[in-house]
């Protein structure tokens, strides 16, 4: 094997490894849990309602 054909493999193969931990990354469970959380945060109702919608005017 030429050195040009053993570099072209070794290029070929750490963009494969490069490209696995992209895809490693973007679908691990910590990212998919940072990401999602705040949606379904969003839906859940408050324990508490919220107070009124003027302060007490004090005068």
């Amino acid at each position: 094997m030429s050195a040009s054909a053993l570099l072209y493999v070794l290029f070929t193969a750490v963009l494969a490894a490069v490209f696995a931990g992209i895809v490693a990354y973007y679908y691990g469970k910590r990212r998919f849990e940072r990401v999602e959380a705040p949606k379904f945060r969003m839906l859940e109702d408050d324990e508490t309602p919220p107070g009124p919608t003027g302060g007490v005017r004090e005068g």
